[in-house]
């Protein structure tokens, strides 16, 4: 008999998971609490258009990863040569930056003064020595203050919150140019961008990036896996240092699903509930570990288009969002013909004025940008909606690791748990990345190594990852 897996969470990381472990024999059983698979890598329909839940793509650095998407997927997907933009100081700029771009924005004056604050950096980080402490000190030093503040500050607020309360380890793992002399070769041409740096091209499911989920549950239920949805998990049974069942709540009512290995992608508070219920160290430890919330604010117009990009982004302060998406940039079948969508992404804190604001006023503000931005009248805006989701994003704060290996320790207690994905492992990190994580879990589990020497092997692989616009 098949080792038995139950794998929390249905979001593309427990399905990469369930989908690598069904292909190697495991007996896997996806619990999901939603009524369908995917998380916020699901597609929805609405005012005749199949919409994502913003921008979402399909490309790796990671070795193999590609390929098995490209497998996975195979005809289903459309390539893109990516397009992207960034707007500063009232200009959009291409992405990758280049000189002939940047110095008519920054003209001399603002040029010789960012030369001159790099400078200053450079000779600030030669004398003082020591490693960054902030997100706000990894780039003061490696950019200087003029770059810092024009770019990465206003970025940083908008996205994560304070820089100065974030960890240096933040902006490592977002930003992977070398910092400000390597930026410099690459403006000048010297020196090319890598696919590390940026991604010349992406994939995308012809029937919305929902696709993508749906086709790994279909492949785990073809291998003989199960993928039961709407159902909640209640708790988890312990016998020793094991998980040995998972209760949930489905169809009204309550049972167990038996297991040997626990792979959970839910939330990690979620999981020290679960695992540890009223542990009042692991509560202190879940209650300091902050997550940001997000609200996605969609407009439909009577356009055909309205961006020739697939996102844009806007670190500058006056715009309420941090992006721009236009679903049929994605795939102009998704959406009826002289009418589009345009996604307004928007990240915050509960009791911040964003998340408190009504539908109506969030529709408002977005609606209004557009028509600043000059792409459309406000005559042409159909309707508006908002969809709000909590704690999307991880916040590193500058504490954050010392708090999550005591949390990890914590969970430890159960040693057949292995987690994984964003969510369930605290990590800022993207779909292809879950994909390796799956793959990971599977192979070395193959290899015979014990589930929680897995855990210790994956929590350092995922310190590696980067994320590739």
């Amino acid at each position: 008999m098949s080792k038995r897996v139950v794998v929390l969470g249905g979001g593309v990381a427990g399905l990469a998971a369930g989908y690598y472990l069904s292909r190697a024999g495991y007996g896997v059983t996806i619990v999901e609490k939603a009524p369908g698979v995917g998380g916020l890598c699901a597609s929805f329909e609405s005012h005749g258009f199949t919409l994502d839940h913003g921008p979402h793509k399909l490309y790796s650095v990671v070795p193999g990863v590609l390929d098995e998407i490209r497998s996975i997927l195979g005809d289903d997907l459309i390539e893109h040569q990516k397009k992207q933009r960034v707007r500063l100081l009232g200009k959009y700029l291409n992405y990758p930056l280049s000189l002939g771009n940047l110095l008519p924005l920054l003209g001399p004056w603002r040029a010789g003064k960012l030369g001159l604050d790099y400078a200053l950096a450079m000779a600030g980080g030669i004398v003082n020595g020591k490693e960054p402490s902030s997100y706000e000190d990894y780039f003061l030093r490696r950019f200087g203050r003029g770059v810092y503040e024009l770019v990465f500050e206003p970025l940083a607020w908008k996205v994560w919150g304070d820089p100065k309360l974030l960890a240096a380890e933040l902006a490592r793992a977002r930003v992977p140019s070398g910092g400000a002399t390597e930026l410099i070769l690459r403006l000048l041409k010297l020196k090319e961008n890598s696919e590390n740096v940026d991604a010349p091209f992406f994939y995308y499911p012809k029937g919305g990036f929902g696709t993508w989920p749906e086709t790994l549950a279909r492949e785990i239920r073809h291998k003989g896996g199960r993928v039961i949805t709407s159902a909640t998990p209640l708790g988890l049974v312990r016998q020793g240092g094991r998980v040995s069942a998972v209760e949930i709540e489905h169809a009204g009512s309550t049972r167990q699903l038996p297991c040997e290995i626990l792979v959970s992608s839910v939330p990690i508070p979620v999981l020290a509930e679960l695992l540890l219920p009223g542990d009042r160290e692991v509560e202190e430890e879940t209650r300091a570990l902050r997550f940001r919330n997000l609200c996605l604010v969609y407009l439909v117009w009577t356009h055909d288009r309205l961006l020739d990009d697939h996102w844009i982004f806007f670190p500058e302060r006056r715009y309420p969002f941090n992006r721009l998406f236009e679903q049929k940039a994605m795939s102009a079948d998704l959406g009826p013909p002289e009418k589009t969508v345009i996604c307004c992404d928007l990240t915050c804190d509960e009791d911040d004025d964003v998340w408190r604001a009504t539908d109506e006023a969030l529709v408002a503000r977005c609606r209004d940008s557009l028509v600043e931005l000059g792409l459309s009248t406000p005559d042409r805006l159909e309707t508006g909606f908002v969809r709000r989701v909590r704690g999307f994003y991880p916040v590193y704060s500058i504490d954050y690791r010392e708090r999550l290996n005591r949390l990890y320790e914590r969970l430890q207690v159960a040693e057949n748990l292995i987690p994984t994905g964003r969510l369930g492992m605290f990590n800022y990190n993207n779909s292809d990345h879950c994909l390796d994580m799956g793959r990971f879990i599977s192979v070395e589990l193959g290899a015979g190594r014990k589930p929680k020497d897995v855990w210790t092997a994956l929590e350092a692989r995922v310190r590696t990852y980067r994320i590739v616009d």
